[in-house]
């Protein structure tokens, strides 16, 4: 008779000591689904954005730097611009304020675009040398291709109000030099994409006699013209 009381006592034992866990174990299953659940989502997405084309989708169409064809049509373009400079220059009539102010203009365009390209030079020294990598190379050179540019056509421009003696041999050859030089230029950009596009450690042996050339070549036109124009200003 003395055991019936006892058995309500046993049976709600057991709820009293399981009832205390259960919410704690729901809290901590809700705080790790709020806190870790977005945390495994987000790198996905950033790495979806860091994409740059799509999969399954074509390439950008071609533009200058990638195509030979454009390079040559633009080549041609140039040669046209130059011999209309040198059709200017030979019937138009200069009066001193439009000489110096050419002048001006001349010298100032030598700057930008001389010292862009050897700035470029530079770069491609200091990574030469081990203290920079190519990316940082091909990165400072790309910066300095509107200076370059802008520095040439400055440069072309002005000289037809510098009343030049086309009957000189020497100033023949600077238009020839100039010449070279922007057609040298042009195809430096496809040169520019292709070591951008290497993923080799070091650059494959056909890209470096590219690169080799051009810069020579560059540097032969810029210092050229340069000493041509010194030599006619004082003779």
């Amino acid at each position: 008779m003395h055991t019936t009381p006892a058995e309500p006592a046993t049976e709600a034992g057991p709820p009293t000591l399981i009832s205390p866990v259960t919410p704690i174990a729901s809290r901590r299953l809700r705080t790790d689904t709020v806190s870790w659940g977005p945390m495994h989502g987000a790198p996905t997405r950033a790495r979806k954005r860091l994409l740059p084309i799509p999969p399954g989708e074509p390439e950008k169409p071609l533009v200058l730097h990638d195509s030979w064809a454009i390079v040559v049509a633009a080549a041609l373009v140039a040669a046209a611009v130059l011999a209309s400079v040198v059709w200017i220059s030979a019937h138009i009539e200069v009066d001193p304020v439009l000489h110096m102010a050419a002048l001006f203009v001349h010298l100032a365009s030598l700057v930008l675009g001389f010292g862009g390209v050897l700035i470029a030079d530079y770069l491609v020294l200091v990574w030469i040398s081990g203290r920079s990598t190519l990316a940082e190379a091909i990165r400072g050179a790309e910066r300095l291709h509107l200076p370059i540019w802008a520095g040439l056509a400055g440069l072309v421009a002005s000289g037809a109000f510098l009343e030049p003696n086309l009957t000189s041999v020497l100033t023949r050859t600077k238009l020839g030099l100039v010449l070279v030089l922007t057609i040298n230029g042009l195809q430096a950009l496809i040169l520019s994409r292709h070591i951008a596009h290497s993923n080799t450690a070091h650059l494959p042996p056909r890209l470096t006699v590219w690169g080799v050339a051009t810069a020579t070549i560059s540097q032969v036109c810029w210092w050229g013209a340069v000493w041509i124009g010194f030599w006619n200003a004082e003779h």
